[in-house]
């Protein structure tokens, strides 16, 4: 499917990203950004990452979309819905985010039916960097989307969403709101909680000993606070489980360790290998 306009609200690292692959596959007539900042506006341009673009108004932007994709911080999401109800009045248009929670967003998004089409996306793909500076028409190559079927969805609308993600490059998995937060916790969450607390474990006077391990380890650490902590709260409790399941191994091992339980030990790490060995393919 050809669009006549898409609309991108938030031109950062994932909003520009998806402008770029829409306008490097012919996906779209227009790719009209919007963003907060003049500064942010101006970098879009020289990126290349929109058509046209707009700083706050959602009005002049919105006119005459197909298609408009959320790509805001996750706290943010829902005032940006808000802001899209009052300016919209045709469920034909389809609204979707990219955040990486989606029960509190789809829940909110559901009072505005008959203003436009919602269904959440969560495109499973980007770095530590932040900016449409690192935006590229490739990101979501070989990468998941996980789109979400709520109650009521309609299923031509998540069929398209579906398509459109596969052809921006990503294989596209359908979950419920519930069970995208439920598995991401461990998945995604976790990890950068883990990664987070690693660094903040260390002592300064060791980072010459530290090596590529460590790097590797902790390189989400390095992604951005702000946008973390409201991913953990906004998904507070299925984060909780994951790090209590996490603290669970983690002490099993501990003990192991303390008590001197070598033949133990050295089980429960080859059973960690091995489901990591399956769980993951390294490029």
């Amino acid at each position: 499917m050809r669009y006549k306009k898409i609309v991108i609200i938030g031109m950062g690292l994932i909003g520009g990203s998806i402008a770029k692959a829409v306008m490097d596959r012919g996906l779209a007539d227009e790719v009209i950004g919007v963003c907060r900042r003049q500064s942010s506006l101006d970098r879009a341009v020289n990126e290349k990452a929109l058509t046209k673009g707009y700083v706050n108004n959602y009005e002049q932007a919105a006119a005459g979309a197909q298609l408009i994709f959320i790509a805001t911080p996750v706290n943010t999401i829902k005032k940006v819905l808000d802001d899209l109800a009052a300016v919209l009045n045709d469920a034909r248009v389809l609204v979707t985010d990219v955040g990486s929670t989606k029960s509190e967003i789809v829940e909110h998004a559901a009072a505005y039916a008959s203003n436009f089409s919602f269904v959440g996306s969560h495109p499973l793909a980007g770095s530590e960097q932040k900016g449409v500076e690192f935006s590229r028409p490739d990101l979501f190559q070989r990468s998941l989307c996980v789109v979400t079927r709520a109650e009521g969805a309609s299923e031509d609308r998540i069929k398209e969403l579906r398509s459109l993600w596969q052809a921006l490059g990503a294989k596209v998995d359908v979950l419920t709101p519930e069970e995208h937060d439920r598995r991401l916790a461990f998945t995604s969450h976790l990890p950068h909680a883990v990664a987070y607390a690693l660094s903040g474990a260390q002592d300064a006077s060791d980072y010459d000993l530290m090596s590529t391990g460590f790097a590797d380890t902790t390189r989400v650490a390095s992604s951005d606070p702000a946008l973390w902590n409201d991913i953990f709260m906004t998904n507070r409790g299925n984060v909780l489980k994951a790090i209590e399941r996490f603290k669970e191994v983690l002490s099993a091992i501990e003990d192991d360790i303390r008590q001197g339980r070598r033949e133990e030990l050295e089980k429960k790490l080859d059973e960690c290998k091995r489901l990591r060995d399956g769980l993951v393919q390294d490029d």
